[in-house]
């Protein structure tokens, strides 16, 4: 089991890891080997092996850094004023522009985004869940009528509008361009419901 409980071991955990992302995002996953991860940080095999047993465990290090830098980012948004459906917008769009800017410019953006080892799914994965819950809720808030079959939709959405986007800038308007269309009314199927009154805090 990898020692890092020390202060000393835990920064050097953290050096090989920013060292490792830096490989990830310019040779990407296949050509990234544990000697070259251990060349880039600075340490010996022995060091680096000490902290992480293979390749994939460092690539899980890696991911489980970004998504807690994106959980932080989606709980901006989702603490700022305004309605559910705005709040969720932000959110998505927080997360996809991070994203985006991360990846921007690596020759291997498609083998990164698409790569998921178990260790690096598991971090992704909570992420994703955590963000789904905290999407239908904040619609349920607002008292949209189908806040998880429309949640569902807006996720699934913002991911295509971010995997289509040709710059950073363009994902967060289109992103709340489409929840406002879709979810501003509340969700009513009904003609006759007024429009949403704002913040439902």
């Amino acid at each position: 089991m990898p020692e890092h409980s020390s202060p000393k071991s835990t920064a050097r955990r953290e050096h090989i890891v920013a060292a490792a992302r830096t490989l990830f995002l310019r040779n990407g996953i296949r050509r990234t080997t544990m000697e070259a991860i251990a060349r880039e940080a600075g340490v010996a095999k022995a060091t680096l092996y000490s902290q992480f047993p293979d390749k994939d465990a460092v690539y899980a290090a890696v991911v489980e850094r970004i998504a807690e830098a994106l959980s932080q980012e989606c709980t901006r948004a989702f603490s700022q004023p305004g309605a559910g459906w705005e709040r969720a917008a932000n959110a998505l769009a927080a997360k996809h522009r991070s994203v985006f800017r991360l990846l921007e410019g690596s020759a291997h953006a498609d083998e990164l985004y698409r790569s998921r080892p178990p260790g690096a799914a598991q971090h992704l994965g909570a992420l994703d869940q955590w963000l789904e819950k905290s999407v239908i809720e904040a619609l349920a808030k607002d008292g949209h009528s189908e806040p998880v079959r429309y949640g569902y939709l807006l996720i699934a959405a913002a991911e295509g509008i971010a995997l289509r986007a040709n710059r950073a800038e363009e994902i967060g308007p289109a992103i709340r361009l489409l929840a406002e269309k879709l979810l501003s009314d509340g969700g009513s199927n009904s003609p006759s419901k007024s429009p949403h009154r704002g913040n439902a805090d």
